[in-house]
């Protein structure tokens, strides 16, 4: 499994920063890797809702992420699960699933929060997903991204 977690410490209460992270089609301005172009969303956010998000990945190009809403605990936590399109010539064990959370606790007189995602190693292809993770610096882009998504969460929640 492929992984990374980032966090920061907000000055604003769990209330505050989920309004924010909850605002789902508000992601293309929270999220730091520039990488989230537009959501796709019909309906209020909750537990199974899903949406689509138009991705553009330097190494890989453009394409349309399928999402659905894993978690959905107000205040306290929010996780998706994205599954890129399939190539040419892949069948659903190339499947791969990028899972994204936000965990926010209580801390002192604000809020702690965790940025956390995961790939897991799809059925087949895990071989090559792992060379192109490492070959592209992947997970290092992915953390520096998750590390600017922070920061603008609490810019945009402290101002």
């Amino acid at each position: 499994m492929w992984e990374a977690s980032e966090t920061i410490d907000v000055g604003a209460p769990p209330e505050a920063v989920w309004a924010v992270v909850a605002d789902i089609e508000g992601h293309t301005r929270l999220a730091g890797s520039g990488e989230v172009k537009a959501i796709r969303m019909s309906g209020p956010p909750g537990l199974g809702t899903r949406f689509e998000g138009d991705i553009e990945v330097g190494v890989v190009g453009s394409f349309v992420a399928q999402c659905e809403i894993a978690a959905w605990d107000p205040p306290s936590r929010l996780a998706w699960k994205s599954w890129p399109p399939l190539d040419e010539g892949e069948t659903s064990d190339h499947q791969i699933e990028v899972n994204w959370e936000f965990l926010l606790t209580p801390h002192g007189e604000g809020t702690r929060v965790e940025h956390r995602f995961s790939v897991p190693p799809p059925k087949a292809g895990a071989e090559e997903l792992a060379d192109f993770l490492e070959r592209t610096n992947r997970i290092d882009a992915v953390r520096a991204g998750m590390r600017q998504t922070l920061e603008n969460l609490r810019v945009a929640v402290e101002s």
